[in-house]
């Protein structure tokens, strides 16, 4: 998770997708900028209990759907996928606090 919040503290201008077993998730603002271009299923992870951080997820059903989306892929590991963002997606904190709402009702 350290690898995550290093990327997604300050992220304004890039998406990325991280593999967890089978399955590929955007955290944070990855999870946003995503969002913003196609449908997918936020959840929330709780990094330790009794802590103030929660971070929001969004599960990718295929990890290059972000290409269909208009993001280009900008480097590629065997965990790890990096796409481009060509222009800035504003609107991430208010979005956060939409979803952490959700999962609190």
């Amino acid at each position: 998770m350290m690898k995550v919040l290093q990327h997604e503290v300050d992220n304004t201008n890039q998406m990325i997708l991280y593999q967890e077993g089978d399955s590929w998730y955007a955290y944070e603002h990855s999870a946003y900028f995503l969002a913003s271009k196609q449908s997918v299923i936020v959840k929330k992870e709780i990094l330790a209990e009794g802590y103030d951080v929660v971070l929001v997820k969004a599960k990718v059903e295929d990890p290059l759907s972000p290409l269909a989306a208009g993001f280009s892929l900008k480097w590629a590991a065997d965990d790890t996928l990096q796409f481009a963002i060509d222009e800035p997606i504003a609107g991430f904190p208010e979005w956060k606090e939409n979803q952490l709402k959700k999962f609190s009702a």
